[in-house]
């Protein structure tokens, strides 16, 4: 029919009419009458009689064409309607007609969160108000996502609501997790925010068997990035909204709302940066695993539907940044003593040190190249026990975590730390050694010489491991020794695990535990394991550790120890058979 012939019955018949259609799905005949009476049923009055009276559970293709018609503003007679289009308004006199519209009831396009941030497209706003109620009416996200897609490119602020609302709703509950019962709604899902929509976006992973790594990672990936992208862009359109209409609008308040703006960018991510780290208090492996294979906020799988936006540059490296030091974090709340720990804790610093370009650290197996030759003493300053607390491990001003290579430098010197104590018989993890290393007594440093001095004998087995145990204890006392020369310098250390401890007396130390690992190897099989060592170390060689006459005393002093634990009086048994040997 042609727009120019008029119906005989008055404007309220014809909105009457086309509430009958879309009441009864006839979405064919509503085309039709829509087309005809461009004059009466206008774009938000059509819409409006669509949201309010199209049933939710019909089908998206069905009036898809007529949205994109009223959407381009070029409405014409559909090619095939699908039904006769008949008039039955006409038998209603006008006075009728208007008391029925007035009870009509027409339902809003806008709902208050829409206002809030600023939408004012009707199309937009009609598709996602149109998108709560079918899935609130049939949970069907898929057929959301049909009726959404052929208008992304119309505003951005739908764009922005599919990214970060239906694409991770769809990837939770239909592709990733199609079995699980606890669906959410749309409703619930808008809902989310801070900290605890992490641990909700999150918590199917973790029971997803066995699998939980690879979980975390594919959703931080395609679920968490979507959603976080999407609150960033929506809180950057409602402040570049706030500031379009704002008639007061100066350069400072411009500058106050660019920068609250990227405080919303980082809190998000920090939530994130929260998450990682308190999953390694509970799971290092996993932790370790999500740092090792995610880069972290640029890496998010929008599938397709982004509009290419970068972040910010200055953003995107704070961010970066903040998630490095969530990676050096990890290895601080990590309780593991393993050798395999220790080994995916060196993973974590070389992925932080890739991720910012910055020196990686040497392998864990090559001690020599580990030194504290690269920590200036103003870094070394401003260590504190506070920084070791939880809270404190995500500030930008921790010297422990913050990621640069004074930091990585330290860490590489405690791990390899931990794995020397894990391989002599005495492991301790991350954050105790960084404890004893950087803020021990020296009471504290000698219990613990004297301890790991006590494991060696059960792990030695020849003279050549002796060896590597003494250059071991001395490089664990100050971190910086290299070989087997006496130290000349005189200076006390700054940092290492035994460094409060005095040179010489870590050498009396080991020449005790050598002495008694000789005698006790002697007793149980008739040989001399770490004597040739002694002789060589502490008696023969130009340049010896400690004196004579220190020596002597020590030979002595460990003798005698055999004599006074002696329990029994006889020479060839016991401690006075080891105390003649």
């Amino acid at each position: 029919m042609e727009s120019g012939k008029r119906s005989t019955f008055g404007e309220a018949g014809i909105i009457l009419e086309a509430v009958r259609f879309a009441t009864s799905a006839d979405v064919g005949s509503l085309h039709q009458l829509v087309a005809r009476e461009t004059d009466v049923l206008q774009l938000e009055l059509v819409l409006r009689i669509l949201l309010t009276y199209l049933p939710e559970s019909t089908e998206t293709h069905k009036y898809i064409d007529l949205l994109q018609q009223l959407a381009t503003g070029q409405l014409h007679q559909p090619a095939q309607p699908s039904s006769p289009f008949v008039q039955r308004s006409h038998n209603i006199s006008d006075q009728d007609a208007q008391h029925q519209v007035r009870q009509l009831h027409l339902l809003p396009l806008a709902e208050e969160q829409d206002r809030h941030a600023g939408c004012t497209d009707p199309i937009s706003l009609f598709l996602i108000h149109r998108a709560r109620k079918i899935d609130l009416e049939t949970g069907s996200v898929p057929e959301v996502q049909q009726l959404l897609e052929p208008f992304l490119d119309r505003d951005p602020y739908l764009r922005t609501w599919m990214i970060s609302n239906i694409l991770p709703l769809r990837r939770l509950d239909y592709d990733y997790y199609p079995h699980i019962d606890d669906a959410y709604t749309l409703e619930a899902f808008e809902k989310l925010e801070g900290r605890p929509a992490i641990e909700s976006l999150l918590s199917r992973s973790a029971r997803a068997g066995n699998d939980e790594t690879n979980h975390s990672v594919r959703d931080l990936r395609g679920v968490v990035g979507p959603w976080a992208y999407g609150e960033k862009a929506r809180k950057r359109r409602k402040t570049h909204h706030d500031r379009r209409r704002s008639s007061l609008a100066t350069p400072r308040t411009t500058e106050r709302s660019a920068k609250s703006e990227k405080e919303s960018d980082r809190s998000t991510w920090s939530d994130v940066n929260e998450w990682i780290v308190d999953l390694a208090l509970r799971d290092f492996a996993a932790a370790a695993d999500i740092v090792e294979r995610w880069d972290g906020p640029n890496d998010v799988d929008y599938d397709g539907f982004s509009d290419d936006e970068e972040l910010d540059h200055d953003i995107h490296g704070v961010l970066v940044q903040s998630y490095a030091q969530a990676g050096l974090a990890t290895i601080h709340v990590s309780s593991g003593t393993s050798a395999s720990t220790f080994e995916r804790a060196f993973g974590v610093l070389k992925r932080v040190a890739r991720l910012l370009r910055l020196k990686e650290p040497p392998d864990s197996e090559k001690p020599k190249r580990s030194n504290t030759s690269n920590l200036s003493k103003d870094y070394l300053d401003k260590l504190s026990e506070i920084h070791l607390l939880h809270n404190a491990l995500l500030r930008p001003d921790n010297p422990l975590t913050f990621p640069e290579n004074p930091s990585l430098g330290f860490a590489t010197l405690v791990l390899r730390s931990c794995s020397l104590l894990q391989k002599l018989g005495h492991p301790k993890a991350y954050r105790a050694t960084v404890k004893l290393a950087a803020f021990g007594r020296r009471e504290e440093h000698l219990e613990e010489l004297h301890k790991t001095l006590q494991k060696v004998p059960v792990r030695t087995r020849d003279n050549g491991s002796w060896a590597e145990v003494r250059e071991q204890i001395l490089w664990l006392r100050d971190w910086r020794y290299e070989n087997s020369k006496p130290d000349v310098s005189g200076e006390e250390p700054l940092l290492g695990v035994f460094c409060r401890v005095p040179r010489v007396d870590v050498e009396v130390e080991v020449l005790k535990a050598l002495l008694r690992a000789s005698l006790l190897a002697l007793v149980l099989s008739g040989c001399v394991l770490g004597y040739t060592v002694a002789v060589h170390v502490y008696c023969t060689q130009d340049q010896r550790p400690i004196s004579e006459d220190m020596v002597e005393k020590t030979v002595i002093n460990v003798v005698m120890s055999f004599y006074d634990g002696a329990s029994n009086g006889n020479r060839t048994r016991g401690g006075i058979r080891k105390a003649s040997e």
